[in-house]
């Protein structure tokens, strides 16, 4: 009868109008979704952006562009995370092979611009971690199930890299830690690459098959997922174990520099040195002795740095 067509007519209008929300990102509620109040900043963002600025968008689309655009800034960041720390390497090694040759270094020459292109490599670095917690906040904002831990991690980044910006580029402290962060970066970069390129399309698969949310983001730099890729377990748990390596290195290294530990500590301490970098001389000035507050303030950096290193790996 007519009355059941118009029915069965207006039902299909009002089914169409729904999907049309849908589709449009403002989902089933339609208007309503203007009403809901939208999550509060964190101190992160409130510190960059003030209470008043909403991150989360209401049109789907617009969440799905956010998600690119993250995934875009770490494509093109991960060249220069790899190549950076190999070339800062390469140049270190031919500066030391200047200095041990007794080759002058007056004016501008390796010896004297290499400190200035590690200050701008750090700088760069604090840069890529700010930008990262902003665009992993806003995608948090935005629906994203990104692990808190993740994002702290790279707060945490960043204050190491304040830290060693604040070291005298050219002491013997900052080199030696700054050669085992520049080994660790340039194996993570590769790792990066890996996680960049092939989780990404594994997530897409399972977004695909229902097993995850459209705006969930493939691992980063340090980071797993479910579901991931094999051949990850062993390089992510492998970078975590070298990354507390590292930073326990550049503590016993400090420590036993200005006499820190005692002789009967000094073979196993040599033994782990030698480990990290090779037959290892003895650094500290005489005897052990107590710690020096005033002397550990003058060099707080470096056991700083390591300190947050060893924190990392192990959140990690």
């Amino acid at each position: 009868s007519r009355t059941r067509r118009d029915a069965r007519r207006g039902a299909a209008e009002r089914a169409l109008y729904q999907a049309t929300l849908v589709m449009r990102g403002t989902g089933p509620a339609g208007a309503l979704d203007g009403y809901l109040k939208p999550p509060q900043n964190g101190k992160f963002m409130k510190l960059f952006l003030g209470g008043a600025v909403e991150l989360a968008s209401q049109r789907q689309e617009n969440r799905l562009k956010v998600k690119e655009e993250y995934y875009s800034f770490r494509d093109r960041s991960t060249l220069t995370y790899v190549a950076w720390p190999l070339i800062l390497l390469y140049l270190n090694k031919q500066r030391k092979v200047r200095i041990d040759a007794g080759i002058p270094h007056t004016g501008v020459s390796l010896v004297t611009i290499f400190p200035v292109l590690v200050q701008f490599y750090w700088v760069w670095m604090l840069y890529f971690y700010a930008a990262l917690a902003l665009r992993e906040n806003v995608l948090v904002a935005n629906g994203s199930s990104i692990r808190k831990w993740w994002i702290n991690h790279h707060y945490y980044s960043m204050g190491m890299c304040l830290v060693v910006l604040t070291m005298d580029v050219q002491s013997d402290a900052c080199l030696n830690y700054m050669s085992r962060f520049l080994v660790f970066t340039a194996l993570q970069g590769v790792v990066m690459l890996v996680q960049n390129r092939y989780q990404r399309f594994r997530m897409y698969t399972r977004v695909a098959m229902g097993k995850a949310s459209p705006m969930d983001v493939a691992g980063g730099e340090m980071g797993g997922n479910a579901g991931q890729l094999k051949v990850l377990y062993p390089l992510l748990f492998g970078l975590q174990v070298m990354q507390v390596y590292f930073g326990a290195s550049v503590l016993v290294s400090v420590a036993l520099e200005h006499g820190w530990i005692d002789d009967k500590h000094d073979a196993l301490i040599l033994a782990f040195l030698e480990l990290v970098e090779g037959p290892h001389k003895r650094l500290g000035k005489g005897a052990p002795r107590d710690l020096d507050i005033t002397e550990f303030f003058r060099e707080w950096q470096a056991p700083c740095a390591g300190a947050l290193f060893i924190v990392m790996g192990a959140g990690n």
